[in-house]
């Protein structure tokens, strides 16, 4: 099962990587407009690489997926694996981007009010010759929901990005965002609706 996650985001990144539609397909309705953390964002980008996985990136308008500096994704997979064993999964990915990335940290919390729900929220970074080039700022939020009668597991996340100048400004106010970032993921109680 690991192996086959792996092989799905590899997959995912290439194909976009090598292939942007024009009008992306919505293979499943999360809302479009989503709305979080005070912006709308629309369906920008979208994969089904396995007959288990579907992805849909949404952007706020004017944002491209290039250089955007707020994402929104959705993320279905229809499996039994519990949120808990996701966020182990990612963590230990985060882990070994530590002995690279001097910049990467998390923090795991899981949802006081839905227990076995999680929130991982990380940081990483790009950059060259010690110097930064991008920072970004993800809120993971694991579910696992029933669609059509099928269990999934479910990810919503949120990407913020700040480049060159911008980067110092925007890690210091990291902190007064966090409850903000958490309390939108915890509210929207989204479970995506597959055409039939």
């Amino acid at each position: 099962m690991k192996h086959f996650l792996w092989f799905c985001i590899l997959l995912t990144a290439l194909v976009r990587s090598g292939w942007a539609a024009s009008e992306p397909v919505a293979y499943f309705d999360a809302g479009n407009p989503i709305k979080y953390d005070g912006t709308k964002f629309y369906l920008a980008w979208s994969a089904h690489p396995q007959d288990i996985y579907y992805l849909q990136e949404y952007l706020p308008k004017g944002e491209t997926l290039e250089r955007y500096t707020q994402m929104f994704t959705v993320s279905v997979i229809f499996w039994d694996r519990t949120p808990e064993a996701a966020v182990r999964a990612k963590v230990a990915e985060l882990e070994r981007r530590r002995e690279t990335d001097k910049v990467c940290r998390y923090l795991v919390a899981e949802n006081p009010d839905k227990p076995g729900e999680y929130i991982l929220e990380f940081i990483v970074s790009d950059g060259r010759d010690g110097v930064l080039d991008c920072v970004e700022v993800d809120i993971h939020y694991y579910r696992l929901v029933v669609i059509d009668g099928k269990k999934a597991s479910l990810l919503c996340f949120y990407s913020r990005r700040a480049y060159g100048d911008d980067i110092l400004p925007f890690m210091k106010t990291i902190p007064e965002r966090r409850n903000g970032w958490y309390e939108g993921m915890t509210r929207l109680g989204m479970v995506p609706r597959f055409p039939k």
